[in-house]
Parts: C-alpha cells; sequence; structure tokens
C-alpha cells in the first residue's frame, strides 16, 4: 500500500483483518516527507472471506480516524478498507 501525510511524513502503517488487532506494516525506506511511503504487511488468514483495514500515523503523531470525511475542504479521513475471499 501507500500512506501520505505531506509536509508531516508517515511514522507507521498498521493493518488489521476482521477485527482483531492491529499489526505494524513495513514501511519502505522515505524519499522526503512530502512523499508518499508505500509499504507491505503479510497476514497469514485461513480460506474464508475477509475484511482488512489499514490506517497512518504521521511523524507528528496522528494517527488517521475511522471516521470518513470528503476530502473538501480539508482532506479525506477514514481508514481503507477491502473485503476478499482467500481459497
Amino acid at each position: 500500500g501507500v500512506a501520505w501525510a505531506q509536509t508531516r511524513g508517515i511514522a507507521k502503517v498498521e493493518v488489521r483483518a476482521d477485527n482483531g488487532p492491529w499489526t505494524q506494516a513495513q514501511l519502505a525506506t522515505e524519499v522526503n516527507v512530502d512523499t508518499w511511503r508505500m509499504w507491505k504487511a503479510e497476514l497469514d488468514l485461513p480460506p474464508g472471506l475477509h475484511t482488512v483495514e489499514c490506517r497512518a500515523t504521521d511523524k507528528a503523531g496522528y494517527t488517521q480516524t475511522d471516521q470518513r470525511i470528503p476530502p473538501i475542504p480539508d482532506g479525506a479521513t477514514g481508514w481503507h478498507s477491502t473485503t476478499f475471499t482467500v481459497r
């Protein structure tokens, strides 16, 4: 995935599956605080339907809230989530 916190940079990204505990993702090398920060997480999930969510924390200590808000006027918020089936 990718995370972005312009002028502050990304300190960490966390991922969780099916409302379980948050697990810290591995961050790629930071180019600078104004660029997207790539990350990856490996999850061992059993077969079936799963929902995975992620949230980022910037270097100022602000962690994304789960409340989804449109991007205008102050930027979007909310955890990104996706649902998929493991076979």
